[in-house]
């Protein structure tokens, strides 16, 4: 929260203050002597700063009597904190006002704020509880509905532009978290839905994605972006009809957009429409000549339709585009074959093979070639290696089928004839190795991952698997040696901070803990294990402000985040007030009946009583 930009408030809360209200105006409540008056009230909450609405954001629904309660809590605090530091003989203004920011700007129950001052105000509402009155009937009058939606729907539109800011950023687990609570504030802004539709997207949670877009549709169907985010995200679920009619009516709308008639080819092309979709690329070209991927769709088109020497024309543009196009370069050759232009098509595959050098199909597309040109020993070399990387690629792709079937076992054993086959085949060596360490046989996986690693020496996910086998297997020296040796490949690596991370916290040195899930998080901000980690390390530092705000922090990226809730629920056993503790642990069992701590912890608490 910024206060510098509320000090609109402060002024109206500070007129607030000395008995708030005329003698005839109606009082909402009484706090000792001091009255609120309705006017007084609606004035302040009508003119509160939509940054400052945070402060009552509660990550859920509320009825309209607690939210106007909350909204004269501020004002009734703020009275109880200046009447303490009349009575301490403290400047009064700025007690109270520290107090008040310090209360509500941190994200952390007053019982685990260090210090008296942290719990000064739950103290006070605890001991002034009684001098405090409230009338319902004049506050609902003083805060109407009508009132506590606007101020919802400012809330709601703010949390859309900051879940918006995350999208740009990359940080789509916070981003989704924050838009789920702006569409909860602001249900009729379209915005805030299609942002939310953005995050699941990119999450890849389609199946969520579409609803959002649908309702962002419905509230604003003049904006093209929104048919035609609800058109990708129903293309990635193979529903290209519906697709196709959402990406008409995004061009409908704004026809001068490329990717809009691009998706719209996509979803042509794999409904069998070609001529449409031939169409479809051609607007694109239209628009961006350069549009490498259209060009090579609809170069694909025409050679399939018998046009050769357009679709000739085609690869070679868009190879001129990207010369690393491995795909441009076969379907190259296959025009040249149909145009009995051999050597081209051998020439054009062998720099297809350099390219791709794994890539078994273009062997078997060279054997033949190297055959019609009567060049038998290089097409029987060109179909071994067909055959040996076939082989492999087979074993690959049923031994990853396996293994996520959960077949441990026979995972291991395709795995490894898909090596024997090829042995320079790397990711077979990387699988292969993660296999044998869940299989909790960290010699095996150690060694294949080696094996790997003198392949690629540079290949950083081996570097991090490396250091978390030898993490797992009680071998930290060597653990540290990988993790630095992937922080060499990249610095940023979170993986690596976080491996360096729990190696520290494993070896009872939190401070170390804390400063390499700090590096961690600088490159992943929303990374939520290094969150978690911080979480413990401060615990074991005797710091439960932090510890809750990391815990927090993981509770915001993921609301049913289990784990960071008891271990909340915890920092308030140890910290806070049993009443806060129960609840905080009751919020555990209601997402997990089955949270056996969780459970343990109240019934202690039960017992304590």
């Amino acid at each position: 929260m910024q206060w510098g930009k509320s000090a609109l408030w402060w002024i109206i809360w500070a007129g607030l203050l000395p008995a708030c209200k005329p003698a005839d105006a109606p009082v909402v409540a009484e706090v000792g002597p001091h009255r609120i008056g309705a006017d007084a009230l609606r004035t302040y909450v009508e003119q509160l700063p939509a940054e400052d609405l945070g402060l009552l954001d509660a990550g859920q629904p509320q009825d309209a009597p607690a939210v106007r309660r909350q909204y004269l809590q501020l004002i009734i605090d703020r009275h109880l904190l200046l009447a303490e530091a009349r009575a301490q003989g403290a400047d009064s203004t700025q007690r109270a006002t520290d107090e008040i920011r310090a209360y509500y700007q941190n994200q952390y129950p007053a019982a685990l704020m260090e210090g008296e001052r942290g719990a000064l105000l739950a103290a006070l509402r605890e001991q002034r509880g009684h001098e405090v009155r409230v009338y319902p009937e004049p506050l609902a009058r003083a805060l109407p509905d009508s009132l506590l939606a606007r101020k919802a729907q400012q809330w709601g539109a703010l949390l859309s532009q900051r879940g918006g800011a995350l999208l740009k950023q990359c940080r789509h687990h916070k981003a989704r978290a924050v838009l789920e609570r702006a569409v909860a504030s602001a249900p009729d802004l379209a915005q805030a839905h299609f942002y939310k539709g953005l995050a699941h997207a990119r999450l890849r949670e389609n199946e969520r994605a579409v609803p959002a877009f649908e309702r962002a549709v419905a509230l604003a169907p003049e904006a093209a972006d929104f048919h035609y985010a609800l058109g990708t995200a129903l293309q990635m679920q193979h529903q290209y009809e519906g697709a196709t009619a959402c990406f008409q009516r995004a061009i409908e709308r704004s026809a001068d957009q490329p990717h809009y008639h691009f998706r719209l080819g996509e979803a042509r092309r794999s409904l069998a429409d070609f001529e449409g979709a031939l169409a479809a690329y051609d607007a694109v070209l239209e628009l961006q000549p350069d549009h490498a991927k259209a060009l090579y769709r609809r170069s694909d088109l025409l050679a399939r339709s018998g046009d050769l020497a357009a679709a000739a024309v085609g690869f070679k543009r868009v190879l001129a585009l990207a010369p690393e196009n491995a795909a441009a370069l076969v379907d190259l050759a296959g025009v040249y074959t149909k145009q009995q232009r051999q050597l081209a098509a051998v020439a054009a595959l062998e720099r297809a093979c350099q390219l791709n050098p794994t890539d078994h199909s273009i062997y078997y597309l060279l054997s033949l070639a190297y055959a019609q040109v009567g060049q038998p020993d290089r097409a029987a070399a060109a179909a071994a290696d067909f055959q040996r990387l076939s082989v492999a690629d087979r074993h690959y792709k049923e031994g990853l089928r396996n293994a996520n079937r959960g077949s441990w076992e026979r995972a291991a054993v395709l795995l490894a004839r898909a090596v024997a086959a090829d042995s320079s085949h790397v990711r077979a060596h990387i699988r292969l190795g993660m296999v044998y360490l869940h299989r909790d046989q960290p010699t095996r996986g150690i060694a294949a991952l080696k094996r790997a690693l003198a392949l690629a020496p540079n290949h950083l996910e081996v570097h991090c698997l490396l250091g978390e086998a030898y993490a797992a297997s009680g071998q930290p020296d060597s653990a540290h040696h990988f993790f630095r040796q992937a922080l060499g490949v990249d610095a940023t690596s979170v993986r690596a901070h976080h491996g360096s991370a729990k190696l520290a916290y494993q070896a009872g040195d939190p401070q170390a803990a804390v400063l390499a899930s700090q590096r961690a998080l600088a490159s992943d901000p929303d990374h939520r294990d290094s969150h978690y980690l911080l979480g413990l390390a401060h615990v074991q530092l005797a710091q439960p402000r932090k510890a809750w705000r990391s815990f927090q922090a993981c509770v915001e990226i993921d609301p049913g985040d289990v784990e960071a809730l008891y271990s909340q629920g915890l920092l308030l056993v140890r910290h806070g007030s049993a009443d806060a503790a129960r609840r905080a642990l009751a919020s555990v069992l209601q997402r997990d009946p089955k949270h056996a701590q969780a459970r343990q912890q109240l019934a202690r608490l039960a017992r304590e009583q």
